[in-house]
């Protein structure tokens, strides 16, 4: 089924084949565990490595909501449909329109301690 591949490093987002297999997801998104983020009116998801934030250098993009508030999502990024039952299914955002609503913010460093995290930017393309 037909999704796409957010990626921070190249700022691009491309199309991607997904089998079905929530195992999959991972590999896209290089991650071992995963969370998901529901910023889209049509059931469309973005599935985000659930540990972006604890990794010590990482980049980052920022998603538009549907509502007008927007998002820092850290790492990959895999946007999938769903139906009323949960099951995944092609994306139903275009291309187009998902471009529009992501912006890409580069690299940074990430310092974790008992206050939070604390995010150092090192430029875009690092």
């Amino acid at each position: 089924m037909k999704a796409y591949l957010i990626n921070p490093i190249k700022e691009e987002i491309s199309v991607v084949d997904y089998n079905g297999d929530f195992h999959q997801i991972c590999k896209f998104i290089n991650a071992e565990i995963f969370d998901v983020v529901n910023p889209f009116k049509n059931a469309d998801t973005i599935f985000v490595d659930d540990m972006g934030l604890m990794k010590p250098i990482n980049h980052y993009f920022e998603i538009k909501y549907d509502n007008g508030h927007s998002q820092d999502l850290f790492g990959l990024g895999l946007v999938l449909g769903s139906n009323k039952e949960g099951e995944s299914i092609d994306a139903q955002t275009t291309l187009e329109e998902l471009k529009k609503r992501i912006t890409f913010k580069g690299g940074v460093m990430i310092e974790t301690s008992n206050n939070g995290f604390e995010i150092y930017p090192f430029g875009k393309g690092q």
